[in-house]
């Protein structure tokens, strides 16, 4: 395995989970600033040395297309910002490397299909990052809503964390980058920009130069379980329209703090997404079932729901490892991924799968920022009579870090 991208969530939350995993061996990481790379370098080498019994040495780079055409990585995870993800995805897929991608899985629509249908083509076997399908308590909400046990599925209630977060770094002085970090590099397909500390690292998600805010980041969590329950994974809502609290454009954090949007799909089902804290509730002809917080238990209008045990042929896709949602640092989505490796079968998430679930909420900041009810082909991926939200699908890439240049890449490029 290499690792691009070692900060918080990379270093963090991925280490963890490639370590707990015999089948991952993390041979190279990759960040633009040197202290994350260090970090991580020190961990990895840490891990393996207790567990090999020698001195471990891991490889560091700072360009990505290093880590990537080594011959010696078979799989690669992208833990980058998200305006990264899937250009270095699509690298990774055309150097013939598996790849577990963190969600949301791109930046806009069209990058998101480019990516889904490159993986569809490649062969190799692509995870979208989210513990969602791998705990217990998700897979049996979806599983009885999906099998029809709440009755006909009627109306879907989405509530996603608020706020744009300082999370400690809340310096928004324009200074110059520091010199561990190669802030160019850290850019790469977004605009220039001035640096200041509260653009970049554990905050980039608050600027919509390199991400959709809280809507896309929980909305990956959350919008994928109401996409799988309700049977539409692999498709989209038809109509969607919403308000949102955005601050002035040209602030550093300028993604919606709060939203409150209506989807509708071609069923006549409706989703309500709006700003609170995570919950998910499921209303149908015959009962409701939900949650409220991160990893909580279930509740449902009648207990005797919640006691059905889903027979096999009404199952949805159950990973060999199933989490305990009380097991908080233990994900899921790693051991589904060598799983597939080993085995030839699908990930729980695949790109296809990744890709639709962010359209959703993209298709939500583009309503909320342009004021007003869209109607959307899901089939096309297409607005329907509107060039200027069909303009917002996809954004212009800064030279020389664009689509174009992907295949150049390969092979040191």
């Amino acid at each position: 395995m290499g690792l691009v991208g070692c900060g918080i969530h990379g270093a963090g939350w991925n280490l963890d989970q490639m370590f707990a995993n015999p089948h991952q061996q993390v041979v190279a990481v990759c960040d633009v600033d040197s202290r994350h790379a260090a970090d991580a370098e020190q961990r990895v080498n840490d891990h393996y040395s207790a567990v090999f019994g020698y001195a471990y040495r891991c490889g560091v780079h700072r360009d990505f297309r290093e880590l990537v055409n080594r011959p010696d990585i078979d799989a690669v995870c992208v833990a980058t910002p998200d305006h990264w993800h899937v250009l270095i995805a699509l690298l990774a897929l055309r150097a013939g490397k598996h790849v577990i991608c963190e969600k949301p899985l791109s930046l806009t629509v069209r990058e998101g299909r480019l990516l889904a249908d490159e993986a569809a083509r490649s062969g190799l076997v692509f995870q979208t990052a989210s513990e969602n399908r791998a705990i217990d308590s998700h897979i049996q909400m979806c599983e009885l809503v999906h099998g029809g046990y709440i009755g006909e599925l009627r109306h879907i209630k989405v509530l996603l964390e608020k706020g744009n977060a300082a999370r400690g770094n809340d310096d928004f002085r324009v200074q110059p980058p520091p010199a561990h970090l190669d802030y160019e590099m850290w850019q790469g397909p977004a605009p220039v920009a001035p640096y200041c500390p509260a653009r970049v690292h554990n905050t980039f998600r608050w600027n919509l130069a390199y991400a959709g805010g809280r809507l896309t980041d929980w909305g990956a969590h959350l919008i994928d379980l109401a996409q799988w329950a309700s049977g539409n994974q692999e498709t989209g809502p038809v109509e969607v329209e919403g308000v949102g609290q955005f601050p002035p454009p040209d602030a550093v954090w300028n993604t919606a703090s709060e939203f409150d949007l209506h989807y509708r799909y071609a069923s006549g089902l409706t989703m309500h997404v709006w700003s609170d804290v995570p919950a998910l509730k499921f209303e149908g002809s015959e009962g409701w079932i939900l949650f409220r917080g991160w990893r909580q238990p279930l509740r449902a209008s009648n207990r005797k729901i919640l006691d059905v045990s889903v027979p096999e042929n009404k199952r949805l896709h159950r990973p060999r490892t199933v989490v305990d949602r009380r097991q908080e640092l233990v994900g899921g989505e790693h051991l589904d991924f060598t799983d597939a490796i080993r085995t030839g079968g699908p990930t729980y998430a695949p790109a296809e799968i990744g890709h639709r679930t962010a359209t959703v909420a993209h298709l939500g900041n583009i309503a909320m920022r342009l004021g007003r009810k869209l109607r959307w082909n899901p089939a096309t991926e297409s607005f329907t009579d509107d060039a200027e939200a069909d303009a917002m699908l996809s954004r212009n890439q800064r030279e020389p870090w664009t689509l174009d240049h992907v295949d150049s890449w390969i092979s040191g490029g």
